[in-house]
């Protein structure tokens, strides 16, 4: 049994969070701390989970007591944890604040969390874990095939429509930042993470950013050239997709009710043989796949476990 405790419970990311661990088989949440709501109980804080959880508010992160522990919240909140917390040389960490930043200790390797791209690094030995942003998630979900294979030879125009869910309530903030900064902190990333997976690429990157009516939908649409027939671009998703679990080819436009309450990716293709030019479609419920079941698939690898487990999360089909 992994012994988790949450940093962070009035988000959210933590508590959707907490809704799959609860009901993950291989996990026992020990603790969740949050000094601003100390003493209260979890299920007053976070909706939902009525008679599944018992659990009081901490003040204090019992680090001994736990195999991982799981940071959400803003960047600045977790870097204040990172910062003043005594943290075991053996404790695995998820941070989930969705600003990617690989430079939270001096000498600590932190992994991307996509496990899409790094599967191989989680499983094998990753501790300290940063999850993507949820725009470069979604664009990178839908240019990996194209990566892999060095298609990425063109200039990128990216559109991402994304649900309020993504948004603080109080200030429409992103992860805490700014839309304007959070849009700069996402093409950094994004920039960053293609040219890991194609060391050739360098061209421009066009990225806007709007908001969307349903709540929990994420859309990315990713428009350049491409030389190959939508056929064979098709073939080149499937087969890179083939033996990951989370992503899906389509072949219609995807509809909220697809994705909402998953922890699916759908990708959907328009080839123009004329023009030359592809769209990707990549949609994804923004506090699962875009946010908290990402963060629980990329544990399920730190830990073994196979990749779906406690994430078949569909109840109902609207």
């Amino acid at each position: 049994m992994i012994k988790v405790g949450i940093i962070g419970c009035d988000n959210l990311a933590a508590g959707e969070l907490l809704r799959v661990l609860i009901n993950h088989p291989d996990v026992e949440v020990k603790w969740v701390q949050d000094v601003a709501c100390t003493g209260e109980r979890v299920d007053h804080v976070v909706p939902g989970i009525v008679g599944e959880c018992d659990l009081t508010i901490s003040g204090t992160a019992a680090l001994v007591d736990v195999d991982l522990v799981f940071l959400t919240g803003s960047r600045d909140q977790v870097e204040a944890s990172l910062s003043t917390l005594d943290w075991p040389d053996d404790l695995k960490v998820i941070d989930l604040s969705g600003c990617h930043n690989l430079d939270h200790g001096e000498g600590k390797p932190w992994t991307y969390g996509l496990s899409e791209m790094q599967r191989r690094i989680l499983v094998h030995g990753s501790r300290l874990v940063t999850m993507p942003g949820i725009a470069a998630e979604a664009v990178l979900l839908a240019l990996l095939p194209l990566a892999r294979n060095l298609l990425l030879n063109s200039p990128l125009t990216l559109h991402l429509a994304i649900g309020t869910a993504a948004f603080s309530e109080s200030d429409s903030t992103v992860a805490g930042l700014s839309m304007d900064d959070w849009i700069r902190d996402q093409r950094q990333e994004l920039t960053m993470a293609l040219g890991q997976c194609q060391s050739s690429f360098n061209q421009p990157v066009e990225l806007t950013v709007a908001p969307l009516a349903e709540r929990r939908t994420l859309t990315a649409a990713a428009r350049l050239k491409c030389g190959l027939d939508g056929e064979t671009i098709r073939q080149l998703y499937e087969q890179y997709y083939d033996d990951h679990n989370f992503v899906f080819m389509v072949d219609r436009p995807v509809v909220t009710a697809d994705i909402e309450n998953t922890n699916k990716c759908l990708i959907y293709l328009e080839k123009d043989d004329h023009s030359g030019l592809l769209t990707i479609h990549a949609v994804m419920d923004v506090l699962l796949k875009g946010c908290a079941g990402n963060a629980v698939h990329a544990m399920n690898l730190l830990f073994g476990l196979h990749e779906r487990v406690g994430l078949a999360l569909k109840g109902t089909g609207c």
